[in-house]
């Protein structure tokens, strides 16, 4: 993961918004109220990350249901317990892209980060 060292500054308003920049719909507040490019760009991440999550969560769901009725039921349970240790790593990734927002700087997540970029 890169991370690009920019130590801005940072208002409590503007914390406020990079809080909420990745916190889901919440983004759009953000991305709304942001005067600064630091926290448009926290929020354009934030709203990335989030779609690739409910798409993330849709597939996931849906292999479940395969795997649990056209296979063994405790081999479904087995990928469900999988997929929420992926959820759990992406849940971790929101939090560090806040604290690092927080600190003034911005964190690319792979390949997300760079989608960002172009929004």
């Amino acid at each position: 993961m890169e991370s690009e060292h920019l130590t801005q500054e940072l208002s409590d308003q503007d914390r406020l918004l990079i809080v909420f920049g990745y916190l889901g719909p919440l983004a759009f507040v953000s991305l709304v109220a942001g005067r600064r490019e630091f926290v448009k760009w926290h929020a354009k991440q934030g709203l990335v990350l989030s779609a690739a999550v409910g798409v993330l969560y849709l597939i996931l769901r849906f292999v479940h249901f395969i795997v649990d009725t056209y296979l063994l039921a405790f081999l479904g349970e087995l990928f469900w317990t999988a997929a929420w240790m992926v959820m759990l790593g992406v849940i971790l990734t929101m939090v560090v892209c806040i604290v690092r927002g927080l600190e003034g700087e911005r964190f690319k997540v792979p390949l997300l980060g760079d989608l960002a970029d172009r929004l």
